[in-house]
């Protein structure tokens, strides 16, 4: 629920709880984790979906719902008027995908996906889930001082060169846009950097550049979202608990702000399989922009291949 309420167009996460009375109405009818009420298409038009949230826990690569455990789902979905999606947690994989009935494999008792095929049918981009694609060479300065006394608002030191004073990124080696102490924590989740370079200022002090292999790196919102959150000790990786402070509730600006200073791109991952409520949800997110809408309706399917939709054009 927190992950998802910091998607840029998510409005309302609403607890549906699993109370329902009577009893017995569960035999026909069951209430859904949650109700989302997300932009479609538009800042001033609003749609609603249900959400059942699911755990794949340690080594598992596949995921099975009960058929009579979707019946119940389907029917109270279908007295609400509302479509029912499958929020899938890859507790090893640290992903979120959000997937449809109609992407899981249908057998005798049960339906079933696994983590490829939820990846490749991820709905995720209806909610503003971006996929960040890095394909730039990106260049970091860092500058460190071994003089206690120097004051400086980053917290983080190096072991061998001292307090970090001075964080900045470029994408051309000469133009460098300055990071404040809560941005670099991203690229320590994202990236692996190396040394290239490094020379004394003074007898304390030290500047050293690094870069990164050029890409592409691809990563979704979320899953940076999730990184960041762990990184600082605001979620917990076991329970899932995530904290409530002024930096959760900014971390998507966070994220977004160094994205962009690292050139980072933004795209939608199309679903890979065309389904009716597939189309009905895509339709209702993008079929306002046929550049979009096309991609998920016309580009060419080769297998292994994303379906990627760029934000930009």
């Amino acid at each position: 629920m927190r992950i998802y309420s910091l998607l840029p167009w998510v409005k309302i996460i609403t607890p549906l709880g699993q109370e329902q009375f009577p009893e017995k109405s569960k035999e026909t009818l069951q209430v859904p984790d949650y109700e989302i009420v997300f932009e479609a298409g538009s800042n001033t038009i609003f749609s609603n979906v249900l959400v059942e949230v699911k755990l794949i826990d340690g080594d598992k690569q596949t995921f099975e719902l009960q058929k009579y455990k979707y019946d119940v789902l389907k029917e109270y979905s279908r007295e609400k008027k509302e479509p029912i999606l499958y929020a899938l947690f890859w507790r090893k994989r640290l992903m979120w995908t959000i997937n449809v009935i109609d992407s899981f494999s249908e057998k005798s008792s049960a339906y079933k996906i696994s983590f490829e095929e939820a990846c490749a049918d991820d709905l995720s981009a209806i909610f503003g889930d971006y996929t960040y694609i890095f394909r730039k060479q990106c260049y970091r300065k860092s500058r460190f001082s071994k003089d206690d006394s120097i004051d400086t608002e980053y917290v983080h030191s190096h072991e061998k060169y001292g307090r970090t004073v001075y964080e900045a990124l470029s994408i051309d080696g000469k133009n460098y846009d300055d990071l404040c102490m809560l941005e670099p924590v991203l690229l320590d989740c994202a990236f692996d950097f190396k040394e290239i370079s490094h020379r004394a200022l003074t007898d304390t002090d030290t500047e050293v550049l690094e870069e990164y292999e050029k890409g592409p790196y691809v990563y979704k919102l979320s899953s940076l979202l999730l990184a960041y959150l762990l990184k600082i000790y605001c979620l917990d990786k076991n329970d899932m608990y995530c904290k409530d402070n002024l930096i959760v509730r900014n971390v998507f600006h966070i994220v977004d702000t160094v994205r962009r200073k690292c050139g980072g791109e933004k795209f939608y991952l199309m679903p890979y399989h065309i389904n009716d409520i597939t189309t009905e949800m895509i339709e209702l997110q993008f079929g306002k922009v046929p550049r979009i809408f096309n991609v998920y309706l016309k580009e060419d399917r080769r297998e292994g291949l994303n379906v990627l939709a760029s934000h930009d054009g």
